[in-house]
């Protein structure tokens, strides 16, 4: 536990001073609009609750050449009967990840990998018990997705994750897995920043 917490430390540190030193932004950045399927890798949790429907947004809050970092945070939700009782999961995941896209210059077809660092929260709900357990657990990621540029501005994208988290405690469902998400990237251009212009009368 604590060598996780020490690299979470190292990991969070290395990319505040990389965000501080390289401040310049390149003029255009993304928006992204997913949806997918998150795929429980745990043997118990994959037996329980199979599937899981997840939706994304996110945001390029950086980009510099072909690296870029994005935020994005989503919504996922799978309900399952269990000897009679239905049984509710929530599950709230924020990633914040690293983006290369591989050198293929003018290519309407590319690759991007990328890993960066997850945070997920949750809320597992027994109608049973009429409980409620909530948690948030952070982890790991790396991905690669496959995306295609449209004859209009937008890139359309597959994509496939692996998530993997820590649980806090030894007796919380580990909730590591595969996600495999469909999206739309949408470019944002950036305006120069504008010069303001002196008059000679006025010197």
């Amino acid at each position: 536990m604590g060598y996780s917490m020490k690299s979470l430390k190292i990991l969070t540190y290395s990319l505040i001073i990389m965000l501080a030193v390289t401040g310049e932004q390149a003029r255009s950045q993304q928006w992204s609009l997913k949806t997918g399927i998150y795929e429980f890798t745990n043997i118990t949790t994959r037996e329980f609750y199979v599937l899981a429907p997840v939706i994304w947004g996110g945001y390029d809050v950086w980009t510099r050449s072909r690296i870029s970092l994005h935020l994005s945070g989503g919504m996922g939700y799978k309900s399952r009967k269990y000897s009679e009782d239905r049984h509710h999961l929530y599950l709230i995941p924020f990633f914040f990840t690293a983006n290369y896209t591989l050198p293929n210059p003018d290519a309407r077809v590319y690759a991007v990998i990328g890993s960066g660092f997850s945070l997920m929260g949750k809320a597992d709900q027994n109608m049973a018990l009429d409980k409620t357990h909530y948690a948030i657990t952070y982890g790991y990621h790396a991905s690669g997705s496959l995306r295609f540029r449209l004859k209009c501005k937008p890139v359309l994208a597959v994509e496939l994750t692996y998530n993997l988290l820590m649980p806090t405690v030894t007796e919380d469902i580990n909730i590591s897995g595969l996600i495999i998400n469909f999206g739309i990237w949408i470019p944002v251009e950036r305006n120069k920043d504008r010069k303001v212009k002196v008059k000679k009368d006025d010197i």
